[in-house]
């Protein structure tokens, strides 16, 4: 009894030590499995810290951590501290909002405080940046609050910060040009204005002087009593009108400086009849719009005034008769006037060339200065062909 109590005894004592034997290999494994997961762990804690530091160092931007409350800076890379001309480490325990510009300093700040209240999760914004010599430069800030996960508790303020100095400038440089633009092109409106106003009165004022031109020759006119030189002064006064209905037309075109011919062309033509009296000739005119300078508009309105006023004078000794006025392009890409009447016309031989009239001498002159080519026929009437250059616009 006493020996198979023994063994018993033993049998169970040794069951309970590879029990206990068991269960410490079983801890021990377990030991050994979360001693290496805990160093799998740190190694990854590790290698994601040197991730961070190598991402946070090398970056091309400038980055900064600080406090959120008293805006302390924590770590600052070198992109950051370069901008600002210091180390890194010059910068670390330093209050951030030093290095803002005092003028930009109150906006930025009342930025930051929403942020910080949560109001809002980040806020980009270009503000100045204060150098260490005391300059300042542009930079374009992105800023974040990271907060516990428990109590939505501000623990750390990121700032990413980019160099937008040169853009600015720029841009500042074409506001500026663009200003200086609109104000030369103020002055420059202005002065045209007054140019326009001053060219107006110009124009107003030749016309009323050649009117009291006009009126002097009607009182000379009326005093005397020979037809022939009444007649003269009458042709003197067409001359006359036809510069100052130039200057009329000028005065109230857009440009000041161009008009179309053609209803000056019909005004001319039409004042030239009508002072003929009862007895006028047909008009007619024939002339597409076309826009003129005064240099090319004074010889021409004269050139109509002569050649309508010869054939009034001339083509029709009983009264009546037509004349026909047409300014059109030529296939040589100049401009051709034709004056043509349908009255007795006259014989070009019968004429003294040595001792030309007045009127084709201004005729010839008026041609001359206009550098164009003249050509008269004289069958079924007279037909006058002037072959012009196109004028150039001012």
């Amino acid at each position: 009894m006493s020996s198979g109590g023994g063994a018993e005894r033993r049998m169970s004592s040794e069951r309970e030590l590879r029990a206990r034997i068991a269960e410490l290999e079983r801890l021990n494994a377990d030991l050994s499995a979360a001693l290496e997961e805990k160093a799998q762990a740190q190694q990854e804690t590790l290698l994601r810290e040197a991730h961070f530091r190598a991402d946070f160092e090398s970056a091309g931007v400038g980055k900064v951590h600080s406090d959120p409350t008293t805006g302390v800076i924590i770590r600052a890379n070198r992109a950051y501290a370069a901008m600002l001309g210091y180390e890194p480490e010059d910068l670390v325990g330093r209050n951030g909002w030093e290095f803002t510009h005092p003028d930009d300093r109150p906006e930025a700040e009342a930025r930051y405080g929403r942020l910080f209240q949560g109001e809002i999760q980040a806020y980009a914004r270009e503000k100045r940046y204060l150098r260490r010599d005391g300059s300042w430069f542009w930079g374009r800030v992105s800023a974040a609050v990271v907060r516990t996960p428990e109590g939505e508790t501000p623990f750390l303020a990121i700032a990413v910060v980019e160099d937008v100095d040169e853009r600015h400038r720029a841009l500042a440089a074409v506001e500026a040009a663009k200003q200086e633009l609109e104000r030369v092109v103020e002055e420059r409106t202005a002065a045209l204005a007054q140019r326009d106003l001053l060219l107006r009165e110009v124009y107003h004022r030749v016309k009323n002087n050649l009117q009291l031109v006009d009126s002097l020759i009607l009182l000379q006119a009326r005093r005397l009593g020979d037809p022939g030189a009444r007649a003269a002064l009458q042709t003197l006064r067409g001359r006359v009108y036809a510069i100052g209905l130039v200057h009329h037309q000028l005065m109230g075109s857009n440009d000041l400086e161009t008009f179309d011919i053609a209803p000056f062309l019909r005004d001319l033509s039409r004042h030239l009849i009508d002072s003929a009296g009862d007895n006028a000739a047909r008009l007619s005119i024939d002339a597409p719009p076309r826009r003129v300078g005064l240099d090319f508009a004074v010889p021409l309105g004269l050139l109509v005034t002569e050649l309508v006023t010869n054939s009034m004078k001339y083509a029709f000794p009983e009264g009546g008769g037509a004349i026909a006025v047409e300014l059109k392009d030529g296939d040589e890409g100049e401009v051709v006037l034709v004056v043509a009447d349908d009255g007795v016309g006259y014989d070009p031989a019968a004429l003294d060339a040595d001792r030309p009239t007045l009127g084709a001498s201004i005729v010839a002159g008026l041609v001359r200065q206009l550098n164009g080519v003249l050509d008269i026929s004289t069958e079924n009437g007279v037909r006058t062909v002037v072959r012009l250059p196109a004028p150039r616009l001012p």
